[in-house]
């Protein structure tokens, strides 16, 4: 469930070029911004973390009282689109990993357990992971389309 309402997200929001979100805060502030301008929303260390093209905001998430989409509008076909499943190998991996996905226009970002960003590039069917320390780690592919997101070791 938790995987469809991300894609379903991720989807939504590629589509609604032109669409707000706006942000509002226990204190009354508001902040809003246009869907297409958003690179990423993440929720990391007691933060709700908004980076767009041109900045990154950070707000306590404690302080945090909503955050609201105008109107999202979007056709079901878009919704419904079969998305193809993400998979590296081998996992665990050793100087470089693997994926199964189309690469055309994607990049991928490397996470490690605390959310730091620690690689990331255009995606390509072999990635070289030589410089990650052995370790678990969070990698997520990011296409026109969707974001998906596995779960790989680093021997």
């Amino acid at each position: 469930m938790k995987s469809t309402l991300i894609l379903i997200f991720c989807v939504t929001t590629l589509s609604s070029i032109g669409q707000n979100m706006t942000l509002n805060e226990n204190s009354g502030n508001s902040s809003s911004y246009s869907i297409s301008d958003i690179n990423k929303i993440t929720f990391q260390s007691g933060d709700v973390v908004i980076e767009t093209q041109s900045s990154t905001d950070n707000f306590s998430i404690g302080g945090v009282r909503n955050l609201v989409f105008d109107q999202i509008i979007t056709e079901t076909e878009d919704i419904t689109q079969a998305v193809q499943q993400l998979s590296a190998y081998p996992n665990p991996c050793g100087d470089v990993l693997n994926i199964s996905q189309n690469t055309t226009d994607a990049r991928y970002f490397i996470y490690d357990l605390n959310g730091s960003l620690i690689q990331s590039d255009k995606a390509f069917s072999a990635i070289n992971v030589s410089n990650l320390t052995p370790g678990i780690y969070f990698f997520t592919l990011v296409d026109k389309t969707n974001t998906q997101t596995l779960k790989i070791i680093k021997k």
